[in-house]
């Protein structure tokens, strides 16, 4: 079972990265389709990216909370003792900012300010979530 358990964490945060990846690209489409003018295309696209996005920082949160636990009950190493770890915390700090600012942008649409750091956050969200999923494969068994 410690074998199986141990796939938990990285097949839910797979799963997840895909999702984020798919969002970041239909927030392009999103800002592609805003500057050739707004209309329903552009209003459906950003209904279904908010809407995905809530169940994208569900699933990250929680393979997040998965993985100490793994590491400690599953493959009975410390928690927090590798670079995988700490990446991983401020990857989710920044996705949790990015929902936060995409959040807010929502209740104040007109403010580009706040889109622009949204879409600065979560590039910078997917690349360190990358770079952390390719720490992490020294920590598999």
């Amino acid at each position: 079972m410690s074998t199986i358990g141990a796939f938990i964490h990285p097949a839910i945060q797979t799963i997840s990265l895909i999702l984020g990846l798919f969002l970041l690209a239909l927030g392009l489409r999103i800002r592609k389709s805003r500057r050739r003018g707004a209309g329903p295309d552009t209003a459906r696209l950003a209904s279904r990216h908010m809407r995905l996005g809530r169940w994208f920082t569900a699933l990250i949160a929680g393979g997040y909370l998965v993985g100490p636990i793994g590491m400690r009950y599953v493959l009975d190493e410390p928690v927090f003792a590798s670079a995988h770890s700490y990446f991983g915390t401020l990857a989710l700090t920044l996705f949790l900012g990015t929902a936060y600012l995409g959040r807010k942008l929502r209740l104040a649409p007109g403010r580009e300010d706040i889109r622009q750091i949204h879409v600065f956050c979560a590039f910078i969200a997917i690349f360190v979530s990358l770079v952390t999923a390719i720490m992490g494969f020294q920590l598999l068994p």
